[in-house]
């Protein structure tokens, strides 16, 4: 909906509407839209009962009793006692949920400025909590090596035990690679039941002649991520031992029973055999393991070879990290942005800038060195 074509009332742009339209504006999408419209519904309904009802009535004031009704509920949250406390990163995020719809007004002239940049409003908010770009997890050389090296060998064992029937340490072992070396995100590669579209990495977005997968981005676009030969193999073995009927098969399938045989037809009958079996048999596409089951795959195996970075096991978004690390490394922040498919080089810059930190004082340190 073009927001020009919107009716104001006399008393001006009722914020129920120009909301709706705020979220069909852009590429809002999945997750980020949903917690947008639950965010902003919520912020509305508060301003409603204060007889607040247009976009015009909104100023500093209005923004500061949100604030302080955010950090009211961060001091509840320190509270065991209370119930309904959020964090002070989660109060910055509501904040800036609104701030992004306001300034969207501003830019259709519904206000003149945006009063929740206002500093009496942003100082009734908690510190905004920050965290240093080298205190994030990441998977060092030696934590990718350890892991690939127990995934390896595992794999191995057991398909010297069970052949194509080792199907979930085969599953193990490529989604370790991929997430090791490729950069991508968890959330591009495995399911989220909370967004449709992201339904998990099919076979048929799986590009091993170039060299890439086609992943639906952070943005809410498609992107090529690329996918280096590394991974190529344990990816290889993977289809060979999963034999999926269609490109359209999940490459990470679940190995959750219930779920597998929850997408069988009503008419067939589970005892006719193993679940993919009879997903291949009626043509059938399987679920892609989740998020949730890719942290809990990674867990159990960090937990079956003792591996933990600062008390975690490796996570997804480490193995991002630590990809983005490598490459930044040894080919600087132009390839770590290529990389990770950052659309403004500031993100990288911002995540590496402990890199640089220290490559710097190196340099400072030569300059000194004779005195």
């Amino acid at each position: 909906m073009d927001p020009s074509n919107s009716a104001a009332t006399p008393g001006g742009h009722p914020l129920e509407t120009t909301i709706d339209d705020f979220l069909e504006s852009g590429n809002k999408a999945g997750n980020y839209r949903d917690a947008l419209e639950r965010v902003l519904t919520q912020w509305r309904q508060r301003l409603e009962q204060r007889d607040i009802e247009t976009v015009e009535e909104i100023d500093k004031r209005t923004m500061a009793s949100y604030a302080q009704y955010l950090s009211r509920r961060v001091d509840a949250g320190k509270s065991r006692t209370v119930d309904g406390g959020i964090t002070a990163a989660t109060a910055w995020t509501y904040y800036d949920y609104v701030s992004s719809y306001l300034s969207y007004c501003v830019r259709w002239d519904y206000l003149e400025e945006n009063p929740a940049q206002k500093g009496i409003a942003l100082d009734e908010l908690p510190p905004r909590p920050t965290n240093k770009s080298g205190d994030q997890q990441f998977w060092s050389v030696d934590d990718r090596q350890a892991l690939l090296r127990y995934v390896d060998d595992r794999a191995h064992r057991a398909v010297d035990e069970r052949g194509t029937g080792a199907l979930e340490e085969l599953r193990d072992r490529a989604l370790s690679y991929v997430l090791a070396y490729s950069g991508v995100r968890g959330g591009e590669i495995l399911a989220d039941p909370r967004d449709e579209r992201r339904n998990g990495l099919r076979w048929q977005d799986v590009d091993l002649e170039n060299n890439q997968l086609l992943v639906l981005g952070k943005n809410q676009q498609f992107e090529e991520a690329q996918l280096p030969a590394q991974c190529h193999g344990p990816l290889e073995r993977l289809e060979t031992a999963l034999e999926p009927s269609s490109p359209e098969w999940p490459v990470f399938v679940t190995s959750h029973a219930p779920s597998l045989y929850g997408v069988l037809p009503d008419d067939v009958d589970p005892s006719a055999g193993e679940p993919l079996e009879l997903c291949r048999s009626h043509d059938i596409v399987p679920p892609s393991l989740s998020t949730n089951g890719g942290r809990s795959v990674l867990k159990r195996l960090c937990d079956e070879v003792d591996l933990e970075v600062d008390g975690e096991y490796l996570k997804p978004h480490g193995a991002r990290r630590g990809v983005g690390e490598a490459v930044y490394r040894e080919r600087g922040p132009a390839a770590a942005q290529r990389a990770l498919r950052h659309a403004d080089p500031r993100t990288t810059s911002e995540m590496y800038a402990h890199i640089e930190a220290s490559e710097l004082a190196e340099e400072v340190g030569d300059v000194f060195e004779n005195e």
